[in-house]
């Protein structure tokens, strides 16, 4: 099946190009308008392509969003102006988050609509919400209410975020009552769809998961309400790795983190970004005496006969010891680009019932059930990467449920969320604090716009600033928090 994904990519784009096209060629005679392709999309083709560019969405944003969690750092020929503040916009990743995913996941739920397929139009608006929750977390406000509506809006204004929350909480609702419904039998999905086969209840698991993540993410206005409302919904969702929410990627069609780091380091020796020395820290015992995470060697590359390393944020390394090569676990060409995890879901479920018993950034101990998803978060991780459960087991690890603290729920989420934009959220939530999160610190040659302060939010593209008279109004500084930050 994933070995059509670049098939099924271009059949749905050839589509989406023809909705405008093709009537055109018919009136006019239009010479730059292929006449022999096709002038519709189907729901199977425009299915896979949405997902692939959902997976591609996340390694674009995770790419820079990495570097300032500081699970990676930059090295000098890499984005060292991002590492360091400066310019931090994201642009790929705003534009193939509108371009391709979000109005192709549209058109899709318009045309599912239309066939009364809602199998359809819950997967449609399940990888919809996935791709707004990840461009509103990263910009703050943009396009939603009046977008996707060209030619008759050509400059959408910017939705408040706080509203676009809303929106994606009833979208998930919609797509929860939708999938269930009767579906007609020649608009089912099934190999086209590249994430779960087809599966109407891991479908449904995923749009539970994401609406909790959403709660989670709301911490700062109720901690409680929010971490309640979440755990309401985690009791529909995952039930195991077996319904991580992910594309896996081939040989043949690599992910994106090979084409854009771990391949260019084995074909070119191109090193862009390298694991961080405060990721690296974390997982080595340097700040955890006695805590030596196996996962190291899965995530990262140590060369041969060195010690382990890592590159100072915003230092602009010229070499490291650690690499994110494709011998690591998300580095091969064949890894899957994961958007949610059990061990994701375990975590939260664990954070969530940690503040609902009272727990605080400096408060220990908390109620078994707490503990239980704790551990099983952990336990998850290292099966889903190769590994039994000795590290678990560890007695820093497993510490019982009366010395459990929000650091260590925080410490293996951070592991379980390498290189996804998710773990840039958690690292807002809790203010980059070095107690939950040892060694943060700002970067070294932090720009001057950045006032000697984390960096919340990126900036918007230049050419939507200078193309939307509506962003000029939306804009923000990279120290702003954005609505579920303040």
């Amino acid at each position: 099946m994933r070995n059509h994904i670049f098939k099924y990519i271009l059949i749905g784009l050839c589509g989406f190009g023809c909705l405008t096209g093709c009537k055109k060629f018919v009136e006019s005679g239009n010479p730059n308008t292929n006449p022999n392709q096709p002038s519709f999309v189907t729901l199977n083709t425009l299915l896979p392509a949405v997902e692939y560019y959902t997976a591609n969405n996340q390694g674009n944003v995770g790419y820079i969003t990495s570097m300032l969690c500081q699970q990676m750092a930059a090295y000098t020929s890499g984005p060292i102006s991002e590492d360091q503040y400066r310019e931090v916009r994201i642009s790929t990743g705003y534009s193939t988050l509108y371009l391709n995913a979000l109005t192709n996941a549209k058109i899709m739920l318009e045309l599912a609509r239309s066939l009364s397929s809602p199998r359809y139009m819950a997967m449609a608006r399940v990888l919809f919400v996935t791709n707004l929750s990840l461009a509103t977390d990263t910009w703050g406000d943009v396009p939603l209410s009046d977008a996707f509506q060209s030619p008759k809006v050509l400059y959408p204004h910017y939705d408040k975020q706080q509203d676009i929350y809303d929106f994606m909480q009833k979208y998930l609702d919609s797509a929860i009552a939708e999938i269930g419904q009767t579906n007609p039998a020649n608009y089912t999905p099934g190999v086209d769809d590249l994430i779960y086969g087809g599966s109407v209840p891991k479908w449904t698991q995923a749009a539970w998961f994401l609406k909790a993540r959403l709660y989670m993410h709301t911490t700062k206005k109720g901690a409680v309400d929010a971490a309640n409302n979440a755990l309401t919904a985690l009791t529909n969702g995952f039930t195991g790795t077996a319904s991580d929410y992910q594309l896996v990627f081939s040989d043949k069609n690599p992910n994106p983190w090979y084409a854009n780091v771990s391949g260019r380091i084995s074909a070119s020796a191109v090193f862009t970004i390298a694991p961080s020395k405060r990721f690296m820290d974390a997982l080595t015992g340097a700040v955890y005496p006695g805590l030596f995470d196996p996962r190291i060697d899965t995530l990262t590359k140590k060369a041969a006969a060195t010690a382990y390393g890592g590159i100072v944020n915003g230092a602009g390394a010229a070499s490291s010891n650690n690499n994110f090569t494709d011998a690591t676990y998300y580095g091969r060409k064949a890894a899957p680009l994961v958007i949610g995890s059990y061990s994701e879901q375990k975590l939260m479920e664990a954070e969530a019932r940690f503040l609902v018993n009272g727990g605080t950034a400096a408060s220990v101990g908390s109620t078994q059930a707490a503990y239980d998803a704790y551990r099983a978060g952990v336990f998850a991780n290292l099966a889903k990467l190769g590994y039994d459960s000795t590290y678990g087991k560890n007695a820093l690890v497993s510490v019982g449920a009366a010395n459990l603290t929000l650091e260590l729920i925080l410490r293996e989420k951070q592991v379980a969320l390498f290189v996804n934009p998710e773990a840039w959220v958690d690292v807002r939530r809790w203010d980059y604090d070095p107690t939950l999160f040892r060694g943060m610190a700002l970067p070294l040659n932090i720009d001057a716009s950045a006032g000697n302060s984390f960096i919340r939010r990126a900036l918007y593209p230049l050419d939507e600033i200078s193309r939307n008279p509506n962003a000029s109004a939306a804009v923000k500084p990279i120290t702003e928090k954005v609505w579920w930050d303040q």
